[in-house]
């Protein structure tokens, strides 16, 4: 069976990088990939991905190549970041086109849990008002509802076992 990528996005503070890093301890073999720390790679020159498409470009193709070259080598591919329906088309097309599989998942919570989990981060990593303007981008984007899970009133158990089995 060739290796898959799954995809993990939603809003800051839904519990992507938590989730994608008990997601990928579920596999024999299998990377984990964060579009943040991607995004932060650059030293100087650094551009936020959500104002600038060619910083958003880059992260974007830097996890295709990545997610590339770890499905060669037998590694199935946890991948977390904001990433909306088109972009996730984007990383999914040559993927599939190699013979892999692709399952994108949106994490949900309600809006006040998703705000309490934000501020349980650290200070520096907490995206406060980000988040509801995430919020409000995802609720009117065109993901399929079906990509969904609210992980509201879910444990991390829970939320693992579901991503597994759809």
């Amino acid at each position: 069976m060739k290796g898959k990528i799954i995809i993990l996005s939603g809003p800051a503070g839904v519990g992507k990088s938590t989730t994608a890093d008990i997601l990928a301890s579920n596999f024999n073999k299998s990377a984990y990939i964060s579009g943040d720390i991607i995004s932060h790679m650059p030293v100087s020159g650094y551009e936020k991905p959500w104002e600038s498409q060619r910083a958003k470009d880059l992260v974007l193709e830097n996890i295709i190549d990545l997610s590339k070259n770890f499905l060669s080598q037998g590694y199935n591919v946890i991948s977390d970041w904001v990433i909306f329906w088109d972009d996730a088309k984007k990383i999914s097309k040559p993927i599939l086109d190699l013979g892999y599989e692709v399952h994108y998942a949106v994490l949900w919570s309600d809006e006040v849990t998703n705000l309490k989990r934000d501020k349980l981060r650290e200070v520096d990593c907490q995206m406060g008002e980000r988040v509801k303007v995430l919020r409000s981008e995802f609720k009117t984007s065109n993901i399929p509802n079906q990509y969904f899970l609210d992980n509201t009133n879910l444990d991390l158990d829970q939320v693992v076992s579901t991503i597994l089995s759809n």
